[in-house]
């Protein structure tokens, strides 16, 4: 994606009334609204999720839900504005939840191309960021007294992990109609991570010096984002995720990292490289119930010749979770523009391997209210991955487990991508080499 010549800057917000005091937007914020820039009217960096309720079905209670669990948070009432390149936070006004009566809609089989269509165009509604909360929710009552709501945000707010506690936030307020307690603040948060920053980026700094520029594909891209997406799909079988976690007590580890150690040394060996930075999302947020883009990509180096490189593979991954989570004062927008400034490494080479471990899929069950994940996307929807990317998720918890890699088309071939998965799978079935 190119970046826009102008600089980026925040300014002083807004006299706050239940706002953020922030004086400036964080490094992922800032190159959330920097790509916001270049790609206004179109919602590529919107994110949420579309929750089909079960049971009994009152609009008002459940828009009260809604509304309790955005006040809740402080970044959810927090208002956006901007003036040019600039842009201000301020308080924002209270959110109220849309209820749309679609009698023709349903979720028959017959209905569903429909319902899709309804809810991208919906989903699709761009932020105007005239001072409102990029927060919005809509409640579609349809056929037979069946209902969706729809949640989506702009990520100058939300992350995936957020979006998480958001539905179990819903729940709650659904289920006992008591005011939600105040979660911990957003901006309280960003500040505990400003006071660290300097001690921080110093171990990032020496723990990703000569950091390895390596590409795991056998092409090399234009730097920039495309839609190039392709995926390897495995179902895996009912016993697969009791095998993961019983080799995991072995060796004396989490299932996560576990996983993360195998996919990286399937990615050393396959390869033939000697040092590799790992990419994993990390929920490490100082307080459990917080909402905000706090969630980043922890980086861990492993490798003969990465940091403790005598250590293998499973005892690096461990070490470097552990002591990136204790680092976590630098965002990992910061870590990348770091390493391009003083190592002259561009950022869509940092980790060209990511590897997640989903979550159980987002189903609350709260007294008749039942809010089950619904995928408003046809089967066929093109995947997008950055360019140079290999993105491994392992689904453990979901109905139908499975391991889905997705790779750029242009940097890795089919062929390669198939060997990988099939290693790797090999790799999860068998007991880890040895104990860390």
């Amino acid at each position: 994606m190119c970046r826009p010549e102008t600089v980026l800057r925040a300014a002083r917000p807004l006299p706050e009334v239940g706002g953020m005091h922030q004086e400036t937007l964080t490094a992922h914020q800032s190159r959330m609204w920097e790509a916001e820039r270049v790609v206004r009217g179109y919602p590529v960096l919107h994110t949420g999720i579309a929750l089909r309720v079960r049971g009994d079905v009152d609009p008002d209670r459940l828009s009260r839900a809604v509304e309790r669990a955005f006040a809740r948070h402080e970044v959810l009432r927090t208002g956006f504005r901007a003036e040019g390149e600039t842009l201000h936070t301020g308080p924002a006004p209270h959110h109220r939840v849309r209820v749309l009566r679609h009698p023709e809609l349903s979720f028959a089989d017959a209905d569903l191309p429909a319902l899709r269509q309804r809810v991208e165009e919906l989903s699709g509604e761009v932020f105007p960021f005239t001072g409102e909360a990029p927060a919005r929710a809509r409640l579609l009552l349809m056929a037979d007294g069946q209902a969706l709501l729809l949640l989506y945000f702009h990520r100058l707010v939300m992350d995936l992990y957020s979006l998480h506690q958001v539905v179990a936030d819903i729940a709650e307020a659904w289920r006992t109609e008591r005011p939600l307690p105040p979660a911990r603040r957003y901006s309280e948060l960003v500040g505990m991570r400003v006071r660290r920053r300097a001690d921080d980026l110093e171990f990032w700094r020496a723990e990703l010096s000569a950091c390895p520029t390596v590409r795991l594909g056998d092409a090399r891209p234009e730097d920039d984002w495309t839609p190039r997406g392709a995926e390897v799909r495995r179902t895996l079988d009912a016993g697969f995720a009791a095998t993961v976690r019983a080799h995991a007590r072995a060796a004396r580890c989490t299932p996560v990292v576990r996983i993360i150690a195998a996919a990286a040394g399937t990615a050393l060996a396959l390869s033939g490289a000697r040092d590799l930075v790992v990419a994993t999302m990390a929920a490490h947020r100082m307080d459990s119930d917080a909402v905000g883009p706090l969630a980043q990509a922890l980086l861990i180096r492993v490798g003969a010749a990465a940091p403790h490189g005598a250590d293998g593979v499973l005892a690096q991954v461990r070490r470097g979770l552990r002591e990136g989570m204790a680092h976590q004062g630098v965002e990992f927008e910061e870590i990348a523009a770091m390493l391009a400034a003083e190592m002259g490494v561009g950022r869509d080479r940092v980790a060209p391997l990511t590897v997640g471990v989903s979550p159980r899929s987002h189903t609350v069950s709260a007294g008749s209210l039942s809010l089950t994940e619904f995928d408003p996307y046809p089967d066929d929807a093109q995947i997008l991955v950055g360019c140079g990317q290999l993105d491994v998720d392992v689904r453990l918890d979901d109905e139908e487990p499975c391991l889905l890699v997705q790779y750029d088309r242009e940097s890795y071939s089919p062929e390669w991508c198939e060997a990988f998965t099939d290693a790797l799978l090999r790799e999860l079935r068998q007991p880890p080499a040895g104990r860390p």
